[in-house]
């Protein structure tokens, strides 16, 4: 099938030419004149096309798939109309390669079970007829069956498509249970961990794992604000996974490994920021730029004497406290 995206909008204006104008038949310039009179409606432009690129788009159109639709496109005494009144490109069937990569889409997101998509993608592949015997996974990602809250994920997912805020019960691990309305923005996984950003009652950014949720309902009583407190494209950019401490900026982190562990960093970076400075005498030094965090912090423990933070002081000294 075409997958440039002006050229499938004009087959979509020619589909709809021969298909909803009372099937009436179409000079050549009748056609341009359409096609570019929707261009620019839609793209806000003086965009125009020429005779040629629409003589392309029906010789496209005619193909069959999976180069183009089988258009049963004619032309009689100058005139382009569907041969087949009841035709359309928008109701075709999904070739034999389609159906194989929807199917092979929907194995590798059954990996990860709660997604409030997938009812609706069991259901679409029923529909195209792909089979309920699915083909072999040969993709496995890390996931964790045991791993609890992964049932809040419909819930939350479905309050932040339609613009509902949550009740939500919580169970800090060392805490009381708490109970408090959240505005949700973002769903968003980390090593195995499914957490939810959003607006507290008190107008802040608050982020909650899902594993210590202990009940969800949808709170009607209170209007739901849109988010104005941080852009999810840019907000983990200087981070670590998922904590960002309040008033936290970016710093210069130095590191000290064995050459084992450097190699292991350049093929793993902690950090998109990180750099590799130099290589001596069995050892290398890394740069960071980040904020520190506990994410972070158990990153660097993770290697142990095989990696020392030179600099800053701060960054060390957060090191030692978790270290006991």
């Amino acid at each position: 099938m075409p997958t440039n995206k002006n050229a499938a909008f004009r087959y979509r204006i020619l589909n709809h030419c021969f298909t909803n104008r009372g099937h009436r038949r179409w000079m050549l310039d009748e056609l341009i004149e359409e096609v570019s009179n929707r261009l620019q409606e839609d793209f806000g432009s003086n965009t125009s096309v020429s005779r040629r690129t629409i003589q392309g788009d029906i010789n496209v159109m005619r193909s069959p798939q999976p180069r183009g639709y089988g258009a049963p496109i004619v032309c009689k005494q100058g005139k382009y109309f569907y041969e087949d009144p009841g035709f359309t490109i928008e109701k075709l069937p999904l070739g034999e390669n389609e159906r194989e990569l929807l199917n092979e889409a929907l194995v590798l997101l059954r990996q990860f079970p709660g997604l409030p998509q997938l009812p609706v993608l069991e259901l679409l592949v029923q529909k195209t007829e792909a089979g309920h015997q699915l083909s072999a996974c040969h993709i496995q990602f890390e996931t964790n069956q045991l791993v609890r809250g992964k049932q809040w994920l419909a819930p939350i997912y479905k309050a932040m498509a339609n613009q509902q805020v949550l009740a939500i019960r919580y169970q800090p691990f060392l805490d009381p249970e708490k109970e408090f309305s959240i505005h949700p923005y973002l769903l968003k996984q980390w090593r195995n961990r499914w957490y939810i950003f959003g607006r507290n009652s008190d107008h802040q950014l608050w982020n909650l794992a899902l594993d210590r949720i202990t009940d969800i309902k949808t709170n009607m009583s209170v209007a739901f604000l849109p988010n104005n407190l941080f852009d999810p494209a840019t907000w983990f950019h200087d981070l670590v996974g998922v904590t960002k401490p309040d008033g936290a900026q970016p710093v210069n982190i130095t590191l000290e490994t064995s050459e084992l562990v450097s190699h292991y960093l350049e093929t793993k970076p902690i950090h998109h920021s990180q750099q590799l400075l130099e290589r001596n005498n069995g050892k290398a030094r890394f740069a960071l730029h980040v904020i520190p965090n506990p994410e972070l912090l158990g990153d660097l423990l993770f290697f142990g004497g095989d990696l020392k933070v030179v600099e800053p002081e701060v960054v060390v000294e957060m090191l030692s406290k978790r270290r006991g």
